[in-house]
């Protein structure tokens, strides 16, 4: 009987002994998924120019540097010297940012923009709601987009892919109906 009862604990050791190991493995790689969803669902920095030239459904157009964004409110404020002006986005035709203007990056050094002579090329982000764009610095023009739900994977993986060598800066946004905005950016080297 005692050799029955130690020849059977021993694979009881064994298989226990490989749960626990399993269950290791398991809950590491649930840990490096969630790591890496979370680093595909950041939100990409973006860098906006301190001057943009801004055209009004009207006609006509102003110049000036965005310092506030309200997407609960759909307002902007573009400020020029020491005056501001609130405008509704619903008032905005488009926001485009001069290539000359100061962008900072997102460790708060100044870069003057420029003349690119890299070969990145302008993407489109289109469709993307107000509120998944935000605001870090509005004073240094650094911002963030959250593409997560309004990209496939794949698309993500390489625009985040582009982030961590590079700045995207805004070269224009537009604003569309219904809460919507599509941003044209180009990936600089700073």
């Amino acid at each position: 009987m005692k050799v029955f009862f130690k020849t059977l604990i021993f694979p009881i050791v064994l298989a226990v002994a490989g749960t626990v190991e399993n269950v290791r493995v398991a809950i590491g790689t649930t840990q490096i998924a969630q790591t890496q969803k979370a680093a595909v669902n950041a939100p990409i920095p973006l860098a906006l120019p301190t001057t943009a030239d801004v055209v009004l459904k009207n006609g006509s157009s102003m110049t000036g540097q965005v310092t506030a964004f309200d997407p609960n409110k759909q307002i902007i404020q573009i400020s020029r010297s020491s005056v501001s002006r609130s405008l509704q986005i619903a008032q905005i035709k488009q926001v485009t940012f001069k290539r000359d203007g100061l962008v900072y990056t997102s460790d708060g050094r100044r870069v003057i923009r420029g003349e690119d002579n890299s070969q990145a090329q302008q993407s489109t982000w289109k469709n993307i709601p107000l509120n998944a764009f935000r605001f870090l610095n509005p004073s240094r023009g650094q911002a963030s987009v959250d593409l997560a739900t309004l990209m496939n994977p794949r698309d993500l993986r390489g625009i985040q892919g582009v982030a961590v060598k590079s700045l995207y800066v805004a070269d224009e946004i537009q604003f569309q109906t219904a809460g919507k905005m599509t941003i044209k950016v180009t990936p600089t080297d700073p």
